[in-house]
This record gives C-alpha cells, sequence and structure tokens, in this order.
C-alpha cells in the first residue's frame, strides 16, 4: 500500500508495458495475501486522490469511495494494481471523460469498462503477439544454424526420415540424384 500510492500513477504511465505485464499483484491476490478488505482499502487513496483532483465541488464521500472500492475489487479483481494507477493517470490526463460538479462513481466505473479493458486487451493482445513472433524467428533461427551445420558436414538440407516413412523414398531419390549429379 505504501509502494503502490497515488504519487507512483505518473511511473506506470511512463511504462505502460511494465504496468501491464510487471510483477504488481492484482486485487484478488491482495485480498489473498493481507486479507479481504486489503483491496478495497488500497483503493481508496487512489479515489480520494482522483476526486481531489478533479476539482470537483462536490467530492466523494468517505461511504460512496468504500462502495466504489468494492465494486471495483468485486467486478475487476483480476486487474493489477499497476493498471489500475495507470487508469487513474489516464482518466486525471483526460482520455476518459470527465466530471460535471460533482464526481461520479459511474462515471469512472463506465471509464475503466468501455475504455480502459478495450486498451488493456489489446496491448495484451499485441505483447502476445510479439512473443510469438519472436519465437517464431527463435526457431526459424535454429532451423538455419542446424541447416548451415548439415551442409557444412556434406549433409542434404534436409532431416533425414527413417526407413519406412512415407516420404523415405523420396530422400534415397533425391540422395542418390545429388550423388550422380
Amino acid at each position: 500500500m505504501i509502494a503502490m500510492n497515488p504519487s507512483m500513477q505518473l511511473a506506470c504511465a511512463d511504462n505502460p508495458e511494465r504496468a501491464y505485464f510487471g510483477t504488481a499483484p492484482n486485487l484478488v491476490l491482495l485480498n489473498h495475501t493481507y486479507g479481504s478488505n486489503t483491496s478495497a482499502m488500497w483503493l481508496l487513496p487512489q479515489l480520494f486522490n482522483l476526486s481531489e483532483f478533479c476539482g470537483c465541488r462536490e467530492k466523494m464521500d468517505e461511504q460512496q469511495a468504500i462502495e466504489l472500492a468494492r465494486v471495483i475489487t468485486s467486478e475487476y479483481g483480476y486487474l493489477k494494481t499497476s493498471e489500475l494507477m495507470l487508469f487513474f493517470h489516464y482518466f486525471k490526463a483526460g482520455k476518459y471523460g470527465r466530471f460535471y460538479g460533482s464526481i461520479d462513481p459511474l462515471v469512472i466505473t463506465t471509464a475503466l469498462k468501455k475504455d480502459f479493458l478495450p486498451e488493456r486487451e489489446e496491448a495484451i493482445e499485441k505483447h502476445e503477439k510479439e512473443l510469438k513472433d519472436a519465437e517464431a524467428e527463435r526457431e526459424r533461427q535454429e532451423w538455419l544454424a542446424w541447416r548451415a551445420k548439415r551442409l557444412a558436414e556434406g549433409k542434404p538440407p534436409y532431416p533425414d526420415v527413417p526407413e519406412g516413412h512415407p516420404y523415405y523414398p523420396m530422400q534415397q531419390a533425391l540422395r542418390r540424384k545429388q550423388q550422380e549429379g
């Protein structure tokens, strides 16, 4: 709670990839590790910070903030603390709407669901594609190295198939052709 206080929101915004893919705990883990109300208690300073930042005449009262923290924990417990701090920073930056006269918890939950979660999903999909592409490139490089080694040893640049395999006669024919030609 001390390390992930509202002043860390900017650090999360400076490195969204770390916010999404780092090791910060999610709300469920906070509750499991430290007790059932821990995530709601962690959210309260984030919510009050947002309320103060927005400068509305009518601030969020304590009961509203507690209820909102419980709703966020209940509905979005899979989100990491760093992701939520990124959300609050983006909200403050004006990405997700604004308040008119008073802090409205429904504006916060709507922005979380309709704006932030699709952005998060897009970031996750992009990250997974990058990982998959990197793995495919690693496998390709391994295959090229294996092929180069086979060629350097004077062997054909394809794997040997065992006798009885459907491609075995074709491989034998290719070897005869190479030896003849």
